[in-house]
């Protein structure tokens, strides 16, 4: 059985100042890639935002079966024609998509839920220095990307995201979050787009150790083989629906 080929995209960018460094002194994306070092199965590829078209090239997005995206205060600034071939590669071909936090406002999320808005417009979110604690409650204790689990993940601290989250609704939830200021919010939601899952799952504030911890590791391997399309996300342009070329036959009309 071949390896699921993941690229782990992360902007870069505060991890590089504390006190971000400090928790993730190798990067965001290097934490969230050693989850994938615990068990067998997987090939990693990093991109980066400041790397050319993003670490995100063609030849990238057609050898990836998953993306794992997080990115915060640079969205606005990817390039559209890179977001755009993410979006195609997941509707068109299959690619699974995981939109980690604030992911949230990335562009390729953004344009597959058919949304757009910028932080402070939607819903509710806080910000302490110390955080405050989230318990996110399973509530697809069958679904595969929930195994493993028990009846709740307790993170320490995190930045809280409230509801209303305007979002579609999802074609699953899988966790609901709590936090101890009351508020709760829809996390582990999935999407199916095309031939594609996407799935957004909100726990990863950067000045917090969350990619460390052991459960939330669990859910993102989880994830990864669930979003996986069976035999890898294969190349579709040319033929068929989903390829981008014109259907339409107006010769009746001639």
């Amino acid at each position: 059985m071949n390896d699921i080929r993941i690229t782990v995209f992360c902007e870069h960018h505060q991890d590089r100042y504390e006190p971000v460094k400090s928790v993730y002194p190798d990067g965001i994306h290097a934490a969230i890639a050693a989850a994938f070092a615990e068990e067998p199965g997987f090939q990693i590829t990093i991109a980066t935002q400041d790397m050319p078209s993003h670490g995100l090239t063609n030849e990238v997005l057609e050898c990836t079966d998953v993306l794992i995206w997080w990115s915060h205060i640079d969205n606005h600034l990817l390039d559209d024609t890179v977001a755009n071939e993410v979006c195609r590669r997941v509707v068109r071909d299959g690619m699974g998509f995981i939109a980690l936090h604030s992911a949230s406002f990335s562009k390729p999320w953004q344009r597959m839920l058919g949304i757009e808005y910028e932080a402070g417009e939607w819903g509710r979110f806080r910000t302490m220095p110390k955080g405050e604690k989230e318990r996110l409650w399973v509530v697809a204790p069958g679904h595969p990307i929930c195994e493993g689990l028990g009846d709740f993940i307790e993170i320490p601290q995190d930045e809280m995201y409230g509801e209303p989250m305007l979002i579609p609704e999802p074609d699953k939830l899988l966790f609901i979050a709590w936090w101890e200021g009351g508020e709760v919010c829809r996390s582990g939601t999935l999407f199916e787009r095309g031939r594609g899952k996407i799935f957004g799952f909100t726990p990863g504030h950067e000045e917090f150790p969350i990619y460390h911890q052991s459960e939330i590791r669990r859910v993102l391997r989880n994830a990864v083989r669930f979003l996986a399309p069976a035999g890898g996300a294969k190349v579709h342009s040319g033929e068929g629906h989903l390829s981008g070329e014109a259907r339409e036959d107006l010769s009746h009309r001639m």
